[in-house]
């Protein structure tokens, strides 16, 4: 499976399905925790909108994710032959994830971010073929980890930004 599959399929699991449009993917199964956006690529400038799309009114706090891979381990699993075999391709995936609240508390905020990492990681547990995507993500010895940055204010006003990250190893097998 290609990286531009993976990466799509990845960002389908998580965002929803994608708009060729706005080149997002949504409205997704993590909306509820105010995961309005997901993108399969870093876009030059993300509009506001990315935070709140499809957002309850009045819920000032949401998020938009960015699938990233990284690192790519690739090696032959050699079986019945010179030529025939196995790749076994191992993705690095971060998932980048930009939280905007307007709130007056930035505890609010910071809880909201911790539930929607939650289930993140939830939602990899739920189904460790990310939909049928890879063979296995989250399943190796590194697990999934989750960074949160320190809040940051907007100077006079109520805007709190935080970035957050999860990341995870997914697992895929290619006929050689």
């Amino acid at each position: 499976m290609s990286r531009d599959a993976v990466r799509d399929g990845i960002a389908t699991y998580f965002g929803g399905p994608f708009d060729p449009t706005t080149r997002t993917y949504r409205p997704g199964p993590l909306l509820l925790y105010g995961l309005a956006t997901v993108r399969a690529y870093v876009p030059k400038v993300a509009p506001d909108t990315d935070y709140s799309v499809g957002l309850p009114a009045g819920r000032a706090m949401g998020a938009y994710a960015v699938v990233h891979l990284g690192d790519t381990i690739e090696r032959r699993v050699a079986i019945g032959g010179p030529t025939s075999g196995w790749k076994h391709r191992l993705y690095g995936v971060t998932l980048h994830v930009y939280h905007l609240a307007q709130t007056a508390l930035a505890e609010d905020a910071q809880a909201d971010l911790d539930l929607l990492l939650e289930q993140v990681s939830a939602r990899i547990h739920a189904d460790r073929t990310l939909g049928g995507v890879v063979l296995q993500a989250g399943e190796s010895t590194a697990g999934i980890r989750t960074t949160i940055g320190t809040p940051s204010y907007d100077k006079g006003s109520e805007h709190i930004r935080t970035y957050a990250s999860v990341s995870f190893d997914a697992d895929v097998y290619l006929e050689a």
